[in-house]
């Protein structure tokens, strides 16, 4: 073999058929990216003959877990999703508790009672909605997004439980705990008034696990994984600032209680079910995930922060650059591939691996977040873990896949949630449900029967999820 050796300081001119086999690998490059960022407008299956479950029916059903996230921004005209979501619970509504995966306000949360109308402010809202984006909201609106989910339950016996997400922290604010205690307030006099069955959990700031029974056939264990991210010394709860009262305060004795309650739901025969905001494993925007546009037109990764003509300003080569970047290492605590965040996301995993120790994993781990639906089969800990973060039509954004990928799909006119459905022989089916579109029912998507934990599971001892 012939090795051609060219001193450090020679540059000889590139010849016709180097340029020509730069240009063929440059764009093959460029191809792989496009290919590879495909996003799943219409729905993917790890394994297409494998798309549907059994059918049962609402008599088979001890009882029902609805799940679905990031509704914080509903078309004030109606939400298909939250419109969906309520046919299912009135079907069992003694049998059914709702759990909203976070942001259940956009853009900022819920804001302090307003002493009286304003309407300079009103309009000072409305224009800046129209220039610059929806960070900026009023008391009256906030009250009108949480009313449109809290309307699911009302006037039936359903239970609704309201996990905090980022927003409703209000990340752009120095005072998060104000917003989480404003919304905590406001669904106490909602159930005080108007005896609906609504909650904030966990309240006041708190990391959690907060456990409730889903009858007599589950468990539903609830964290506030913003607490991990928050960075706000003001607004974090530890040993030396707790005004809540919180009993877990540290990430040790947090894990500890996850590790007891699974266990004792285990004990129990209670299979169990940890939710919390965000994803311990995801394709879609926050991992990363862009469509090709992107790489072209990058301030889309900010739509809805930016105006509309920066959004579609075109920085070709940069906008890759930008890209990339958010892919490997984001500087937003809210992205999978931050330091923070990947922190949170093995601090929760482990206390879940060593609960399947004792083959107490959880059946499964959901969240929103990111705004797609996503079923992974994961390799630790539980052996699902759920994104169910499209419920907001307008919030839609792009999805793709890995190798453990069972189910994903994000389409702005297909919004949907997750149902899991505790069966009276001891199944449990998780189904899909997405609005199939005006005058037509909903479709089931996906469906399958959860297996079990494999206490095999325990033997992979690695604190860090999937990618």
């Amino acid at each position: 073999m012939t090795v051609r050796f060219i001193r450090p300081n020679t540059r000889p001119a590139p010849s016709r058929q180097t340029t020509t086999r730069t240009a063929i690998a440059a764009l093959a490059v460029l191809l792989c990216s496009v290919v590879c960022a495909c996003p799943h407008y219409t729905p993917y299956y790890g394994d297409y003959h494998a798309r549907w479950a059994d059918w049962v029916s609402p008599g088979d059903v001890a009882y029902r877990l609805l799940l679905i996230g990031d509704c914080g921004n509903p078309d004030p005209k109606g939400e298909p999703a939250l419109e969906m979501l309520a046919e299912q619970v009135n079907e069992i509504p003694d049998r059914t508790t709702v759990v909203f995966l976070g942001d259940n306000i956009y853009e900022s949360g819920m804001p302090l009672p307003a002493p009286s109308p304003d309407p300079i402010t009103e309009a000072a809202v409305g224009v800046a909605k129209v220039l610059v984006s929806e960070v900026f909201q009023t008391r009256q609106e906030a009250e009108r997004k949480i009313n449109a989910q809290i309307d699911v339950v009302r006037g039936n016996r359903a239970r609704a439980v309201f996990v905090p997400g980022n927003h409703d922290w209000d990340q752009f604010a120095p005072t998060g705990r104000e917003r989480i205690l404003a919304l905590d307030d406001y669904l106490e006099g909602v159930h005080q008034k108007d005896g609906v069955n609504v909650s904030l959990i966990p309240s006041g700031g708190c990391p959690g696990p907060v456990s409730m029974p889903l009858g007599k056939v589950g468990e539903l264990i609830v964290l506030d994984t913003q607490w991990w991210l928050e960075t706000r010394a003001a607004d974090k709860a530890t040993p030396e600032n707790n005004p809540a009262e919180c009993p877990y305060t540290t990430e040790h004795t947090v894990r500890d209680a996850l590790r007891d309650e699974l266990e004792k739901a285990a004990a129990e025969g209670r299979p169990a079910i940890v939710v919390g905001h965000h994803p311990l494993a995801t394709k879609g925007a926050h991992s990363g995930f862009v469509d090709p546009w992107s790489h072209l037109f990058p301030a889309r990764i900010g739509a809805g922060y930016v105006p509309v003509y920066v959004e579609w300003m075109p920085m070709p080569i940069i906008g890759t650059a930008i890209v990339e970047l958010r892919r490997c290492c984001s500087p937003s605590a809210q992205d999978v591939p931050n330091r923070i965040n990947r922190h949170m996301r093995a601090s929760i995993m482990r206390p879940m691996i060593e609960a399947a120790e004792h083959g107490a994993a959880p059946l499964a781990y959901v969240a929103g977040h990111d705004h797609s639906l996503q079923v992974f089969r994961s390799a630790v800990g539980p052996p699902y873990l759920l994104v169910s973060g499209l419920g907001s039509s307008v919030e839609s954004s792009v999805v793709g896949d890995n190798s453990r990928t069972l189910f994903a799909h994000s389409n702005k006119d297909h919004t949907g949630f997750m149902q899991m459905d505790f069966l009276k022989d001891g199944r449990v089916r998780l189904s899909v449900i997405e609005y199939g579109g005006k005058d037509l029912p909903p479709f089931e998507m996906y469906s399958t029967f959860l297996a079990k934990p494999d206490t095999r599971t325990a033997k992979v001892a690695r604190p860090v999820p999937p990618p």
